[in-house]
């Protein structure tokens, strides 16, 4: 299906148009300022900026997709920021680096955010795979229960588990997930709003099938104390999420990212199966003994 072209390109800007200047900070989501544009930071994939209508809005889309693709996954990011946050670019130009990937800027209201998930899926005729990061990944698990969509992969980045004043679980959501999803969780070791062990124990009772791939060191902004392989760090985990779109072993479902402090770079520890999240893989057929007469 062809993608919708309702949305506008975003003006370049340069001050020859005799039309009066916009108040983009009352005119798109996301509460931007002072005229300021998320186009990102994209180094090795091309970036279309576009406005998707949303009510009297724009919802501001960041496209690292050819002219003639469809994305393989629809992201936005967490409450603090908007795409032009590190945390997400910096994920999504190493997702292009693989895959196509549209990124969408949103208000730090939940039930707003699935909305606009909605607006964006229609606009791209899209909803196969979605993703975000904290409480963006809430919304996408949110909007694939909604609305009968076909939504077959999750890709949640530092998951928000336990939230609020009381620091209550947020597991639900995720139980609620069907067996037809495959979902990956990519969690810093340090994360405040996502234990590892409370992780493990939702994983282990969800319908859904779930991999886990842990940054070890990392907090829940995706950051950790090597400062010099931040960048580095946060473009792998994007890598390291569409090559898991593109195949996945149902056997081996927990990966590792951790520092290299001598190179200034990351290691990736390939994916293997753990005890800890239970797997569904046919053993295959069973032989039978035979008896010694």
């Amino acid at each position: 299906m062809a993608r919708k072209r309702k949305a506008e390109e975003l003006d370049d800007g340069d001050g020859k148009s005799s039309a009066k200047p916009e108040d983009v900070n009352h005119s798109v989501l996301g509460g931007m300022k002072g005229g300021y544009r998320t186009d990102g930071e994209a180094k090795n994939a091309s970036v279309e900026s576009i406005r998707v209508p949303f009510n009297d809005k724009a919802i501001i889309c960041e496209r690292r997709v050819e002219a003639s693709q469809q994305p393989a996954l629809i992201f936005t990011h967490g409450a603090g920021g908007g795409i032009a946050n590190p945390a997400t670019a910096e994920f999504a130009n190493g997702f292009a680096d693989i895959l196509p990937v549209v990124c969408f800027q949103g208000t730090m209201n939940l039930q707003n955010r699935t909305k606009t998930f909605h607006s964006v899926i229609e606009h791209e005729s899209f909803d196969t795979a979605l993703g975000g990061r904290s409480m963006g990944a809430r919304a996408a698990v949110v909007a694939a229960t909604q609305e009968e969509r076909e939504t077959k992969t999750l890709v949640l980045v530092s998951f928000p588990l336990v939230g609020g004043k009381k620091r209550e679980s947020r597991e639900q959501v995720l139980l609620d997930l069907t067996e037809g999803v495959d979902v990956l969780f990519m969690i810093g070791s340090d994360d405040a709003q996502c234990d590892l062990s409370h992780l493990w124990n939702v994983m282990a009772k969800m319908t859904a099938r779930s991999w886990l791939c842990e940054v070890e060191g990392a907090d829940h902004g995706m950051s950790w104390k090597p400062k010099n392989s931040v960048e580095a760090m946060r473009r792998k985990t994007g890598t390291i999420a569409a090559e898991w779109l593109k195949k996945r072993d149902q056997g081996r479902r927990y990966s590792c990212v951790r520092p290299n402090e001598e190179a200034e770079d990351v290691r990736f520890e390939n994916w293997r199966s753990d005890d800890r999240v239970a797997s569904d893989q046919d053993p295959g057929p069973k032989t039978k003994k035979r008896s010694k007469n």
